[in-house]
């Protein structure tokens, strides 16, 4: 019994009696070994989880949504004490992967299938990287060990340096699968991600080198065209985006969106007023970004807005100036039953979640290329990026007023610089920022402390109407370890690193250090 409480504790997160009474009089019909296939499609789905749950928190930090109220922790770049809020990710990681996924590996170990060894690495390292952006410190070496009921934290450099042992790992495998037929059970398993294409996988861990490779962009250790190199060897195309997709099924309601309005996470969020100042002109004087029309629906008096973070929408607001929801309503609750008629892009019920695309990877080309000088190679990834996201769009999503290629060519021509010489940091950043809204949170926020939120290279952007007290004036650049788990049973450990500090979230992560 103590050793099954041990491995269940694993997961940094309370156990109930129910646990206890399940392993007592344990299901006869419940399988004791599960296989590798029936073990990664959750796995998959987990990782669109943490992601999406974080959103609704994150989203507020980066400036891309903001609620109809003032006075939230989030839209104030602080965080709600002796909450959960913004810790699933570290649940996912710990728990709806972590073991799972080490069970996966050694079972398909067992079973020699290679395949299922290499996603096994490559989710761990995209799993890695985005616990670290996010967190900072977190708990690396002792995080699989089932003998102990506190873990040391470690640092983020580190961290970093795990996940491109795991990238290299993921490469090993995914050349062996590569040199044999893939089992049929592997590519009905990873339906919902790359269904069996090894060669998307290798694609991928490149591109999750690529953005580990870019965390160096302020050390003196950064090497622009290794993160080229990366880029070009991962996503080809859009063809090859990282897509979870969601099924709506009649059985349950986990199977639909997490962003829809079946699931009824975000009836009260709306897009900011900074994001349609970049889309509809006001940034861009006189030009209007097609995509603008396709992600947002105007108010009844034909105007597009977004609400200031922090700030909120009056009460008193005319009806014919209110903001809509991601739902197509001016509502702040989810229509009757769930429908997603009046929903598009994002937030249908059905959508997909990117988890890694063309597009952010050539952005991040088109940064590394202007650091190193080469900005005739900057040019090109920036308006590739900004493409590939129309072209996204247009093969993923429906939007409440479709666009043309002939639009979106023209509003690249018509924002890029005259020459590559004229191209600047703020070019590229900026599109990145537009390109990445409703799934790059992650990303985005990585980007914005790099650059210290600074407005000469995101134009007009504005701190929120006031700075949570506890930050004591500074700016938020992580979040805390979650707190059912780390400040219930880690204390000590927390107590170290400065966790217990009531501004520990404003500490600089490694990354944003030069």
């Amino acid at each position: 019994m103590k050793k099954i409480f041990l491995i269940i504790s694993l997961g940094l997160g309370l156990i109930s009696c129910d646990d206890y009474i399940d392993e007592a009089f344990r299901n006869p019909n419940a399988p004791t070994l599960v296989k590798p296939s029936e073990v990664l499609p959750a796995i998959q789905a987990n990782m669109a989880r943490g992601v999406q749950f974080d959103s609704r928190m994150l989203g507020r930090y980066v400036n891309y949504w903001t609620l109809t109220t003032s006075g939230g922790s989030w839209d104030r770049m602080g965080y709600d004490p002796n909450s959960d809020n913004g810790g699933e990710k570290w649940r996912t990681h710990y728990w709806n992967l972590g073991q799972n996924v080490v069970n996966m590996m050694r079972d398909a170990r067992a079973e020699g299938k290679d395949e299922y060894i290499g996603a096994g690495h490559a989710i761990m390292a995209w799993s890695w990287l985005l616990l670290t952006d996010y967190h900072s410190d977190v708990i690396l070496k002792e995080a699989f060990n089932t003998s102990q009921l506190t873990f040391k934290f470690d640092t983020q450099e580190d961290v970093y340096k795990h996940v491109a042992i795991l990238c290299d790992s993921a490469n090993i495998y995914l050349d062996k699968a590569s040199k044999k037929e893939v089992s049929s059970d592997f590519r009905t398993a990873d339906a919902f991600l790359y269904a069996g294409n090894i060669d998307k996988w290798k694609k991928f861990v490149s591109g999750v080198k690529a953005k580990l490779l870019h965390r160096y962009s302020l050390k003196s250790t950064y090497k622009p065209d290794d993160v080229i190199k990366a880029v070009d060897a991962a996503l080809a195309s859009i063809d090859d985006d990282a897509m979870i997709k969601f099924t709506n099924g009649p059985a349950a309601a986990d199977d639909a969106n997490f962003f829809g309005p079946r699931r009824n996470n975000l009836a009260a969020y709306r897009q900011t007023d900074f994001i349609i100042r970049y889309m509809d002109g006001t940034v861009y004087t006189g030009k209007k970004d097609p995509r603008v029309d396709f992600l947002f629906r105007p108010s009844t008096d034909g105007v597009l807005r977004g609400i200031r973070m922090n700030a909120g929408e009056a009460t008193t607001l005319p009806a014919n100036r209110k903001t809509y929801n991601f739902f197509g309503a001016v509502s702040t609750i989810a229509p009757a039953g769930g429908v997603d008629t009046d929903a598009r892009s994002f937030f249908k019920n059905n959508a997909p979640l990117p988890l890694l695309t063309f597009s952010e990877l050539q952005f991040i080309k088109a940064e590394a290329a202007f650091i190193k000088g080469d900005k005739a190679t900057a040019l090109s990834a920036y308006q590739k990026g900004i493409k590939a996201c129309f072209d996204m769009y247009k093969k993923n999503f429906t939007g409440y007023v479709a666009f043309t290629d002939k639009q979106a060519d023209d509003y690249i021509t018509s924002i890029s610089p005259k020459t590559a010489a004229d191209l600047t940091l703020s070019d590229i950043m900026m599109q990145k920022f537009v390109a990445l809204w409703g799934y790059g949170f992650e990303e985005t926020w990585v980007d914005l402390r790099r650059y210290k939120y600074s407005p000469d290279i995101y134009k007009t952007y504005e701190l929120p109407t006031a700075i949570y007290p506890d930050n004591l004036g500074k700016l938020v650049y992580r979040v805390r370890p979650r707190y059912n788990s780390e400040y219930l049973w880690n204390v000590e450990e927390l107590r170290r690193i400065g966790g217990t500090n009531t501004d520990y979230h404003t500490v600089e992560t490694w990354f944003a250090k030069p």
